[in-house]
């Protein structure tokens, strides 16, 4: 089962909560995560660990912070008491979400990037048997950070109610549903432009906006509004939104540019490339490679290979696209051995860590805390 946690009441308050009933979990992620395999193949085996962590922490609070504070004050609140209720320095805190923007900078990481991978799928009632609506994501993540994961219940007294998917020293969130119905997710955008048109290093990591729109917005249509006016974003991002309308769209990112998508025939899907004619230039070009062990891949042959077959399955059932048919996408293998290039991932660094499943006019929050294939989902729901 997922762990999850209920927080309630002012920024301040809801932050300091959640560092109280995570303050252990924290300390023993940070401990593992910065002990793995997967952390040594992206830093210096010549540097002492102590001086990486306090580098990074040292850069993150260096990049993020005043752009937080001065455009999100409410999740500036929340990032420094968690920091006091667990013992976790801001510093390093800011250095955890720092890492959503690193691991895409085009000038350094590229040479062996961490895998960010994950899938949006949509269905609105022209393309469901029982005239629903349904958004199901896969967070595809690196392999290690499975075992840290939370569902987190939110009651703001300044915002709306929200549930959403995060991990344990996060603020920010990968995936939500707030008491209007109105439901965000977003897949990393790897970005291929330096500086400053598609990817910059200060600014605010996408996790945070996810959470001020879950907190602050009722509708696609307000959440559009502050994503695409959002006057510093770090990182690319895709958004996929929905609400109980069923107006439907995902909102390709870079740090300055925006392009909209939205669903044909009452279905759309989207993984981490740009799809849009406006933003194609920023893709990846092939020659771009992630080595690890035995691996030697493209970053974006996944993406595009999962789409692929995320949409024909959607056109196949579609007119009978069932809460059933968003689960048995999401869990696919493509009829063969999975690996990282299959909807359900399993790859060597990083795989398919949790799935969700929203139905945005019951408020239901449907989760699993591991791979689709071999985890049933647990229902979640806002009042």
């Amino acid at each position: 089962m997922v762990d999850f946690i209920k927080i309630e009441g002012s920024p301040a308050e809801r932050g300091y909560q959640q560092g109280e009933q995570l303050k252990n979990k924290i300390h023993n992620m940070f401990d593992i995560v910065f002990h793995s395999k997967m952390f040594s193949e992206v830093t210096s085996k010549l540097i002492p660990l102590s001086i990486i962590k306090l580098g990074l922490g040292i850069i993150g609070k260096r990049n993020i912070k005043n752009a937080l504070k001065q455009l999100l004050p409410n999740q500036y609140e929340k990032i420094d008491n968690l920091s006091k209720a667990s013992g976790i320095s801001s510093r390093l805190l800011y250095g955890a979400h720092f890492i959503e923007v690193m691991s895409g900078n085009p000038k350094s990481l590229y040479k062996n990037p961490p895998v960010q991978e994950c899938s949006m799928i949509f269905a609105v009632p022209d393309a469901t048997s029982d005239n629903s609506m349904i958004f199901g994501r896969n967070y595809d993540f690196p392999n290690v950070l499975q075992p840290f994961q939370v569902v987190r219940e939110e009651h703001p007294d300044n915002g709306f109610k929200n549930i959403n998917f995060t991990q344990y020293p996060l603020i920010g969130s990968h995936m939500g549903l707030n008491e209007k119905g109105l439901a965000i997710g977003y897949n990393y955008g790897r970005s291929w432009k330096k500086e400053p048109l598609d990817f910059r290093l200060k600014g605010v990591p996408g996790t945070f906006i996810v959470q001020e729109v879950l907190e602050t917005c009722a509708t696609t249509q307000e959440a559009m509004d502050v994503i695409i006016k959002f006057p510093k974003r770090a990182n690319g991002c895709h958004y996929g939104l929905i609400d109980t309308s069923g107006d439907i769209c995902v909102i390709e990112t870079t740090s300055t540019r925006h392009a909209i998508r939205r669903p044909l025939d009452g279905i759309l899907a989207h993984t981490n490339h740009y799809q849009t004619e406006e933003l194609k230039d920023a893709n990846l070009p092939d020659y771009v490679r992630f080595k690890m062990d035995d691996m030697d891949i493209n970053p974006i042959e996944s993406p595009i290979r999962r789409y692929k077959r995320e949409i024909e399955l959607l056109k196949k059932s579609k007119g009978q696209i069932s809460f059933e048919t968003f689960k048995a996408i999401l869990s696919d293998h493509d009829n063969r051995e999975p690996d990282d290039f299959t909807v359900c991932t399993h790859g060597p660094a990083a795989g398919t860590l949790g799935s969700i499943i929203v139905l945005p006019t019951k408020k239901e929050f449907w989760v699993t805390d591991n791979h689709p294939c071999i985890s049933a989902y647990e229902k979640f729901t806002l009042g």
